[in-house]
């Protein structure tokens, strides 16, 4: 099973951004592949611009999953993500959606990451990847969203 992470932008050039999110992550992680980059609406905080999105799937790498998610929340750093409004805009976002087939929840990071399955911004383009059939075997999967993703 694989390393699978979900990206996103809404400030500034997001496609710039991504690119420059996946970059960044390929310093660490041995990619396999990445989705389509997907445009969504925002959730949750709902006055904001509209968000692009993609997946990427890396080769699991031998880490704790603890010191993964301090290295995404760096990296977001890295990128100039500043946290002022909760689920507001940002630069970037790397969420950690899968790790192998590890269950994880303590106060530092869950996995499966716990609304990935709600939203179509990571299930529409967590389907392009071949991890997919493997995780569609585990995992319940929506197939309607009230907030329909669409590819770019």
């Amino acid at each position: 099973m694989s390393l699978v992470i979900g990206i996103g932008s809404n400030i500034g050039n997001r496609m710039e951004n991504l690119r420059k999110a996946r970059a960044l992550l390929e310093n660490h992680f041995e990619l396999i592949a990445e989705s389509r980059i997907y445009k969504s609406e925002a959730e949750d905080y709902e006055n904001q611009p509209y968000f692009y999105n993609q997946v990427l799937e890396f080769v699991s790498p031998d880490i704790d999953e603890e010191i993964l998610m301090k290295l995404l929340l760096s990296l977001e750093d890295e990128m100039g993500r500043e946290r002022i409004i909760n689920k507001g805009p940002r630069i970037i976002d790397m969420d950690l959606l899968f790790f192998g087939d590890r269950k994880v929840k303590n106060e530092i990071v869950e996995i499966p990451h716990p609304r990935l399955f709600d939203r179509s911004f990571v299930v529409k383009p967590l389907s392009d990847l071949p991890c997919f059939e493997d995780l569609n075997r585990l995992y319940q999967f929506k197939k309607t969203f009230a907030n329909l993703a669409t590819p770019v």
